[in-house]
C-alpha cells in the first residue's frame, strides 16, 4: 500500500477536522480501493479500528468518540518533528498531518541545513492498511535537527515525547481513583465476561476472583458498555483501563520485556490506553506489529511489539498498569 497509505492522512490533514462517518466511509474507499473489496465486513472493521489506533499512537491524529459516536470528530495533529529516546545521533520522527509535498520539503530543509542528515522513509508493516510511512532525520546534533523544523516552521520537541508522555499519563492507581462507584442492578443485556487467563470476553457469569469485568452490548445500538464490578459494587470503565484493573487485582502479568533487543511484547487482546500506547510507539515512529508467540504465554492468542524501547520506559509502563515486566527472549525473526 505504498501510494494508498498516504492518502488517509492527506485526506484529514487537508480539512484538519473531519466527522466519524466522513472518515469511515473515507477509510473504506481506500481500503476497498487498494484491496478490491466491496462490501462492509468483518474484517474491514477490524483493519479500521487497527488503523484509528495506529494513526493515534504515531501522533497523526487524534480521535474523539465522547458522547454520540454521530457526533464523533477526527482531528489532524499538528505537524512536529518529535525526537526518539535513543542513543548516539539525534534522530526525530515526523508526526502529524502531511501532504504530498511535504517529504520533499523536508528532503529540501535536511540538504540546506546540511548533506550529511540522513532522511530515511520507511513503510510501516505490511499487515498495517493506510497507515502512512515511516520519516525519519538523523543529524550529528539537535541544533540540526531544531533548524530544519525552523526551515519548515515546524517545531522540533527536543525532549523525546515517549518520555513526556510516559511522566503524564496517568497509572492504574490515579485512574480508579476517579471512578464513580454504586450499587445498581446489572444491567438485562446481552454480557461477557472478561477472562483473565485467556484475555478473552466469554459468556461466563462467575468468576474465580472478587473482581469482574463485564461487557454489556446495547439491545437496539448494538453498543457496548462495561463495568467493573467488585465487592458488590460496580462503576463504568474504559476498556483498555478495566483489563488491567483485573489484572492487576488478580497479579496477572503479562507484559513481556526481551532486554536484548528491546523489543515489548503486549496482548492485543489486552491494549495499552491510549498516551501509554503512544509513548511506546514513540520509541520507534513504527506501529506496533502483530505477532503470535505461542512459547511466550501460551494461554494468549498474539501480541502487539513494540520496537526500540529503552528499559526504563519498559519498567515504568509496567509499573503505570500495576503490573511487573516479565523478562523473556522473544526470538523474532
Amino acid at each position: 500500500m505504498s501510494e494508498t497509505s498516504e492518502k488517509l492522512l492527506y485526506v484529514i490533514s487537508a480539512k484538519k477536522e473531519v466527522a466519524w462517518l466522513f472518515f469511515k466511509e473515507t477509510f473504506d474507499y481506500l481500503y476497498n480501493l487498494e484491496t478490491g473489496a466491496m462490501e462492509e465486513n468483518t474484517g474491514i472493521k477490524n483493519k479500521r479500528l487497527q488503523t484509528i489506533r495506529a494513526l493515534n499512537s504515531l501522533g497523526h491524529c487524534d480521535f474523539d468518540f465522547s458522547g454520540d459516536r454521530s457526533k464523533s470528530k477526527v482531528y489532524a495533529a499538528p505537524p512536529v518533528l518529535v525526537r526518539l529516546p535513543c542513543a548516539g545521533f539525534p534522530q526525530a520522527i515526523l508526526a502529524g498531518a502531511r501532504s504530498p509535498a511535504t517529504i520533499a520539503q523536508l528532503s529540501e530543509a535536511c540538504q540546506s541545513v546540511g548533506h550529511h542528515i540522513n532522511l530515511e522513509v520507511t513503510e510501516q508493516s505490511n499487515e498495517l492498511g493506510l497507515i502512512p510511512k515511516r520519516v525519519a532525520v538523523q543529524a550529528e546534533d539537535v541544533g540540526e535537527l531544531r533548524a530544519i523544523g525552523n526551515l519548515l516552521k515546524i517545531p522540533f520537541i527536543e525532549t523525546p515525547s515517549a518520555w513526556s508522555l510516559l511522566h503524564f499519563a496517568a497509572s492504574i492507581y490515579d485512574y480508579l481513583a476517579t471512578l464513580e462507584w454504586s450499587k445498581e442492578p446489572e444491567l438485562n443485556w446481552q454480557s461477557q465476561t472478561f477472562d483473565p487467563i485467556y484475555l478473552q470476553f466469554q459468556s461466563i457469569k462467575e468468576t474465580d476472583g472478587v473482581i469482574r469485568l463485564s461487557e454489556y452490548t446495547h439491545p437496539s445500538r448494538n453498543t457496548k458498555v462495561y463495568y467493573l464490578w467488585q465487592d458488590g459494587m460496580c462503576a463504568e470503565i474504559d476498556l483498555d483501563w478495566g483489563r488491567y484493573a483485573v489484572l492487576k487485582a488478580l497479579r496477572r502479568n503479562v507484559l513481556i520485556y526481551d532486554k536484548r533487543t528491546f523489543h515489548m511484547a503486549v496482548p492485543a487482546s489486552a491494549k495499552l490506553p491510549r498516551l501509554l500506547e503512544r509513548s511506546l510507539t514513540l520509541c520507534s515512529g513504527y506501529a506496533a506489529k502483530y505477532e503470535k508467540m505461542p512459547r511466550v504465554l501460551p494461554q494468549i492468542q498474539g501480541f502487539n511489539l513494540f520496537s526500540a524501547i529503552p528499559p526504563q520506559i519498559a519498567e515504568m509502563t509496567a509499573a503505570k498498569l500495576g503490573q511487573t515486566l516479565l523478562q523473556q527472549s522473544l526470538d523474532i525473526t
